[in-house]
């Protein structure tokens, strides 16, 4: 009988503290409310503030040798306007300048290729000026030069990556050959030089969407 009377002790008492929540929560329905409101705003602020944070670790990768950043500083701007000639990405045009001579503004090529961009003295006397040992000279004509592939491409391109494909490909073997094959010739070298630029933009050079 004694452990009977204790357990319906406990029931009671369960039952009373029961109603005794269910009355604040009637009483107190605003408190609650607006306590349940602040707890949802803590939280969408620490994951806004983790998103920023996640962000800006994408947008500057540590790269050895260029500081914060893939591209170097002084030639960040230069790249940037040769993007807004050519309408070539700028991940683009820098991983072309990587893959002709890996920033090194004194590159020589022993088919008499020069500069950070390596042109020869030929394509440098229809698009080049000044002198294309000069980094920003070197990028300003590439940007000028990879318009004109890019034009051309369009007339055998589907869609904007085969355009910047095929104009890469000319830059390699000559717009006469990206004609000829329309689209990317079938020259092992141009074909490991066009792939090699596109892995590198969407890799060491890639430009964070947020």
């Amino acid at each position: 009988m004694t452990h009977s009377h204790r357990n319906s002790r406990g029931r009671t008492a369960r039952i009373e503290h029961g109603k005794g929540v269910a009355g604040f929560l009637a009483r107190d329905w605003q408190v609650v409310t607006a306590l349940t409101l602040l707890l949802a705003g803590a939280v969408g602020l620490f994951l806004s503030d983790y998103g920023k944070t996640e962000c800006a670790l994408i947008d500057t990768p540590t790269v050895p040798n260029h500081g914060s950043s893939a591209i170097p500083d002084h030639l960040s701007g230069e790249v940037d306007k040769a993007s807004d000639e050519s309408g070539l990405p700028a991940n683009v045009l820098a991983a072309q300048i990587e893959a002709e001579s890996a920033w090194n503004p004194d590159a020589h090529s022993k088919a008499g290729a020069k500069g950070i961009a390596q042109f020869t003295d030929d394509t440098w006397e229809t698009w080049g000026e000044g002198d294309p040992m000069n980094e920003k000279d070197a990028i300003a004509a590439q940007g000028r030069y990879m318009k004109f592939l890019r034009d051309q491409a369009r007339d055998y391109a589907d869609n904007e990556d085969q355009v910047n494909r095929y104009a890469l490909a000319g830059y390699n073997a000559g717009p006469n050959a990206m004609k000829k094959a329309k689209g990317v010739p079938d020259i092992q070298e141009t074909k490991l030089y066009v792939d090699k630029i596109m892995k590198l933009s969407d890799d060491k050079y890639a430009q964070s969407s947020c």
